[in-house]
């Protein structure tokens, strides 16, 4: 090796040692939790007290081992632009967290458990800080039910918490300790994190970890851990797979286009209101393959409804157009719904959204099909696609849920593509 290469192989090294100390004494900070990365804002002055730590500890070890190759100068510009960057993306993170909390994507629903004045300055705490990504649903208690924000009594929890989709529940000093301890109990089975405010609660909350949300104090008796890496992964792989199929699907789409528009009157995109994850609705883009006003003769043939349950599908369904017929049977008619899951309403992967009529015939055990993002294929899609029974879905996409990974995301994906070759849709 050049010997003129040394002292630069020696900087590169310095400079890994300063990357490192930085994401160290970052971490040493509680810096990278969610809740942290949320509130990069407020928490901007520890932002800075750990980038110089790192920055002094950095020195510190290029003073002790006397290295001659390391300009001060360029450790003061490294110091300034690093701090300069690392503020920025924290500010880009908050900027981009709260849109997408703004569109309801990404936000935790609360229950609060006690509607007293303990509880009702807690649903002002969260109403009013939303960089928490928290929405509150409202309020359980047993004897206070003129509150707004009500929901129902204690006896009224296990239909609240799956209605109304809920992530987390939280105790006031005014809920039952009895009442605390069983659900706190049942949590782990119903996949929700309860929280309350601080205290022993009989030596449950012995070693359960005290966190803030907001200025409020509470104590996680059980945590639900948000999966973010692994979600973050599905989020890249939706977005590379919809921005690499929509470009060379633009020939299909104008092609198909043209079509519609020769083969019968109307608009060439149908769009409607669909309910995806936790019931937050939706504007959902289609090909049209029905006559312009198909929505409107649905009624009169729900007697002919092949479905049973809450969706709608009839056998040679007189609405269908001609080109209908073939979009459907390749596919391509869902092209569009690409948009959908570039906005983030979308994953490539999930469980069909369903009209709003349809929704409105949900059961109550169906809205756990609603705990994940809608896609735009499924292991229904692949299994059983002519199956005519609503339950079979619900079974299929609740099996999904159950056991989603990465590696079955990519593996539905790949068995969608024989499917739509040998045009199985209809």
């Amino acid at each position: 090796m050049d010997v003129h290469q040394l002292p630069h192989l020696r900087l590169m090294g310095f400079l890994a040692c300063y990357s490192f100390l930085t994401v160290l004494c970052n971490s040493s900070a509680n810096l990278y939790s969610e809740n942290q990365l949320q509130k990069a804002r407020v928490h901007k002055v520890r932002v800075i007290k750990s980038f110089l730590i790192a920055s002094l500890l950095t020195i510190t070890v290029v003073f002790l081992a006397d290295e001659k190759s390391a300009p001060r100068f360029m450790f003061i510009c490294t110091m300034l632009f690093g701090l300069a960057g690392l503020l920025m993306v924290r500010f880009a993170i908050q900027r981009y967290n709260r849109r997408q909390f703004e569109r309801g994507i990404g936000t935790r629903h609360v229950l609060i458990v006690g509607a007293g004045h303990v509880g009702q300055a807690f649903q002002r705490c969260l109403e009013s800080d939303n960089y928490l990504g928290k929405m509150f649903c409202g309020f359980v208690d047993d004897k206070r039910r003129s509150v707004a924000g009500w929901l129902g009594t204690s006896h009224d929890l296990p239909r609240i918490l799956k209605e109304y989709f809920i992530d987390e529940v939280y105790f006031t000093p005014d809920a039952s300790r009895d009442l605390i301890l069983h659900v706190a109990l049942q949590a782990r089975q119903e996949r929700i994190s309860i929280k309350v405010v601080p205290d022993l609660y009989d030596g449950l909350a012995l070693g359960a970890g005290v966190t803030h949300i907001g200025n409020v104090p509470v104590l996680e008796l059980n945590h639900q851990p948000i999966p973010a890496f692994e979600f973050l992964i599905k989020r890249l792989i939706d977005l590379m797979v919809a921005s690499l199929l929509f470009l060379p699907s633009l020939p299909v789409l104008l092609l198909a286009a043209l079509a519609i528009r020769l083969d019968s009157p109307g608009p060439v995109f149908y769009t409607s209101w669909r309910v995806g994850r936790k019931g937050r609705r939706f504007r959902f883009y289609k090909l049209r393959t029905m006559i312009s006003d198909a929505d409107a003769g649905k009624d009169k043939l729900r007697s002919r409804n092949l479905r049973k349950g809450a969706t709608f599908k009839v056998v040679q369904d007189p609405r269908i157009t001609r080109v209908g017929k073939f979009l459907r049977r390749f596919s391509i008619d869902e092209i569009p719904q690409l948009l959908n899951v570039l906005k983030g309403d979308m994953s490539m992967v999930g469980p069909r959204p369903h009209p709003l009529d349809d929704f409105r015939q949900y059961e109550l055990g169906d809205l756990r099909r609603l705990d994940v993002l809608p896609g735009i294929t499924g292991l229904w899609q692949i299994r059983a696609r002519h199956d005519p029974s609503f339950a079979t879905n619900v079974l299929l996409d609740l099996e999904y849920i159950e056991n989603w990974n990465i590696l079955l995301d990519i593996k539905i994906l790949l068995s969608t593509i024989p499917e739509i070759l040998k045009g199985s849709g209809y």
